[in-house]
């Protein structure tokens, strides 16, 4: 059996997609024949290098993938917006869709089913699939038995479907054998169920982890009928099959790790999937056990340390663990995997602000190479923490923050507003809190983002709104659609999104195949975010002083902090 595994556009093209190097593994472990396509890295590069007789694309390319760039931080995010600009120029000679280091925007709803029906039938343009014909006809002439698109980001999407709907219109279409997976349709499992449309352009719809689907297709089992595909009638709503914990490691062999735009290349890790607290009433999750919760499902450790040590060999030194929490305990495990490593390496990775974490357990993270975290904070108010069921109080989030710092690691916080019932009281509350921490840590490495509250379709906050008091939905879940302002290019090369990040752009439709909206939509959303995001931002400024600093840069890869700050240590 031939597999082909695609990944299309649109997603950052610094860093290999971890999902498609995991499928491959496990495919290639069943016996089938693999190859993969990483579309979205083929897009950026064909733009960058689509005149190369000037020289300019080329020399730009060079600087982007030189680490001698990243010594000077602000000079590096210049070359990330001269690349910008080119992908303005070349991504559509139209002007109707454009292309971000982070995000892709044009005239199309993520949450429409109008939108998804036309872009499979090829009625609305997709000026991205243009850029990628030698690929599409590599593909093609390869003759797969089986073509998989891993679309793991709503902006993803537009021109996942499109390929989709290329695909059946060329010679032999009718006949080719295509599957759908990733986190952009599992968090949409809902309304799926009843888009049965969707079955006359792919054979399945994969929801959840994709290594039991491609086994079970591997031993011969039709794709409609193998775990975790989507299904109606009598299978709908079947409990998802878990991979296990012995999965074979990534094939990131199949993948071009010499081509991704980056200066140094930082090799994603997954050490665990779901969240160990896994109880945050606005928390989507892509896949959740019977009562609702996602399992927290660690791999054993000598299988990490193993494939941190393959990649090491391999002559990779950064690493991002890209698990949705890593707890104290795996924090420190983690440690002594990169600290026993023959050199030093540099390393981020997602944590929460649980009690268990210490000043010696951090003090050891960060000696074996860490050089930032990435924690939900949400909110300094105990009153929201305790309603949201965040599992966390203010005064263990300040103690582990400044244990943080204590260590000599960065930080970034992920903020929210527009909590029902939020008032002066529990935004002063955060503020009070970010006061006390910020001054330990070194300015440079501060960053925040700043999200509205969003209802996610099959949390517990969608499930039982008046729980927390919310009144619902007022309308119907919406998906993401590009920069909320139209796609203005931030500093850095990234979206004003990320500038402004979760900057509420105004009140939803009813979107069929959406999964969120925000809980304080419209106006009084948008003026609530931009009030509380300039306090924040004035807050920062009179902390960190004006020197240049990270949360300056409005950086979407989360792989460039840890370059950013190696680089400048060094």
């Amino acid at each position: 059996m031939r597999l082909a595994l695609v990944f299309p556009p649109q997603w950052d093209p610094r860093q290999p997609p971890l999902g498609l190097a995991v499928l491959a593994g496990a495919a290639r472990a069943a016996g089938v024949e693999v190859r993969v396509w990483d579309l979205n890295l083929a897009l950026y590069r064909r733009l960058l290098g689509a005149c190369p007789g000037d020289g300019v694309e080329e020399a730009l390319r060079r600087r982007l993938s030189d680490p001698a760039s990243l010594r000077d931080a602000a000079a590096y995010l210049q070359l990330t917006a001269a690349a910008q600009r080119v992908f303005d120029e070349r991504a559509d000679p139209l002007g109707k869709w454009r292309l971000f280091w982070d995000t892709a925007g044009g005239p199309w709803a993520a949450g429409s089913r109008q939108a998804w029906q036309d872009m499979l039938a090829g009625r609305v343009p997709m000026p991205f699939l243009a850029h990628l014909r030698p690929e599409l006809a590599e593909l093609l002439a390869w003759q797969p038995d089986l073509i998989g698109l891993s679309l793991i980001a709503d902006t993803q999407l537009a021109a996942g479907l499109a390929l989709v709907g290329w695909l059946r219109r060329q010679p032999g279409g009718a006949e080719r054998r295509l599957v759908l997976g990733g986190d952009a349709l599992t968090y949409r499992r809902t309304a799926l169920a009843e888009a049965r449309w969707l079955a006359e352009w792919v054979e399945a719809v994969v929801l959840g982890d994709g290594e039991p689907f491609l086994t079970a297709v591997a031993a011969g089992t039709p794709p409609a009928q193998a775990p975790n595909a989507l299904a109606w009638g009598e299978r709908a709503g079947a409990a998802p099959v878990l991979a296990g914990p012995e999965r074979p490691p990534p094939a990131f062999d199949l993948l071009p790790l010499d081509e991704y735009l980056t200066p140094a290349l930082v090799m994603p890790v997954e050490t665990a999937r779901g969240c160990p607290w896994g109880r945050c009433a606005f928390c989507i999750h892509p896949v959740r056990a019977p009562d609702g919760r996602p399992p927290w499902r660690p791999r054993p450790l000598e299988r990490v340390a193993a494939e941190v040590r393959g990649l090491f060999a391999a002559g990779h030194r950064w690493f991002a663990v890209v698990d949705e929490a890593v707890p104290p305990g795996r924090l420190r495990e983690l440690a002594e995997v990169f600290g026993g490593l023959p050199a030093p390496v540099g390393w981020i990775a997602y944590t929460r602000l649980d009690p268990g974490h210490d000043a010696a357990g951090l003090a050891r993270v960060r000696a074996a190479g860490c050089r930032k975290l990435f924690v939900g904070l949400e909110t300094g108010s105990d009153r929201l923490l305790a309603r949201f069921r965040k599992g966390i109080t203010a005064a263990t989030a300040r103690r582990v923050l400044l244990d943080m710092a204590a260590a000599g690691l960065a930080v970034h916080l992920f903020l929210m507003t527009g909590f029902p019932g939020e008032d002066e009281a529990d935004q002063q509350a955060t503020l009070a809190l970010l006061a006390d921490v910020w001054p330990a840590f070194d300015p440079f490495g501060v960053t925040y983002d700043l999200f509205p509250l969003m209802a996610e379709v099959g949390t517990d906050l969608w499930e039982h709104p008046s729980r927390y008091g919310w009144a619902g939905p007022p309308g119907g879940p919406t998906g993401a659609n590009g920069p909320p302002d139209g796609g203005r290019a931030a500093p850095g090369g990234a979206t004003s999104r990320h500038l402004v990040a979760g900057e509420p752009s105004g009140p939803a439709p009813a979107l069929e195949l959406g999964w969120q909206v925000p809980v304080l939509p419209g106006p009084a959303g948008r003026a609530r975010w931009q009030d509380f995001r300039a306090r924040l931002d004035a807050l920062a400024d009179r902390i960190c002083g004006p020197a240049f600093g990270l949360r300056q840069a409005a950086l979407s890869q989360d792989a460039l902090h840890l370059l950013l700050l190696a680089a400048r240590d060094s």
